[in-house]
């Protein structure tokens, strides 16, 4: 008995292929989300220029938990600004170098989500006391959603450093997660820049 063998094709696409599909992807999701929150954005705006009734800032009240606001952004950049020194180690081959600033983000990332949790359980409004307590309080979930998707993606791509797979000249999904990492820090100075600024 014979044995025929049949030689198929590979469907394997080459990795350069397959980065830039993996980029525009998540370019993709990020123009979707930064859609999202344009809508937000101009939900703030726009209520913000009706004022119906001179109550858009509940009695007593000039901006919600002004400070811890800003923390939180300050600490969400911080970890933007340590991931980013982290990308620029695995770009130059130094696996260390990513390991300690894509740990260092992913702590600040933590830290984050903890001051926004904690800004949840204590703010001093309620989505009824108007149209800015119930924008601020939406974009401030809006905000957590973010860092606990990021929080994810720092620890996926924080192990695949640590198995090595980011070793061998092929950082793509370290400059991915990249990408979605500057745009929860931008998203958190705009809206802290529009929470503060405008009421």
């Amino acid at each position: 008995m014979s044995t025929v063998q049949h030689n198929t094709p590979s469907h394997r696409l080459a990795p350069e292929i397959v980065a830039h599909q993996q980029r525009r992807a998540v370019l993709f999701m990020i123009l979707a989300d930064a859609v999202f929150f344009g809508s937000l954005m101009f939900a703030y705006f726009y209520l913000r220029s009706l004022n119906v009734n001179d109550a858009w800032l509940p009695d007593g009240l000039n901006t919600a938990s002004a400070p811890t606001v800003w923390i939180i952004t300050a600490v969400t950049v911080l970890s933007a600004l340590a991931y980013r020194s982290a990308e620029m180690g695995i770009a130059r081959g130094q696996r260390s170098s990513f390991l300690g600033g894509s740990l260092l983000g992913l702590g600040l990332v933590i830290v984050a989500i903890g001051l926004t949790i904690h800004l949840a359980m204590t703010w001093p409004i309620l989505m009824s006391d108007g149209s800015y307590a119930s924008t601020f309080i939406v974009m401030t979930f809006v905000e957590l959603v973010h860092l606990v998707i990021l929080a994810l993606l720092a620890i996926g791509i924080w192990n695949r450093g640590i198995q090595g797979k980011l070793d061998d000249g092929n950082y793509n999904h370290a400059t991915l997660v990249g990408y979605f990492w500057y745009w929860v820090a931008l998203t958190a100075v705009l809206g802290a820049l529009t929470t503060f600024y405008v009421n």
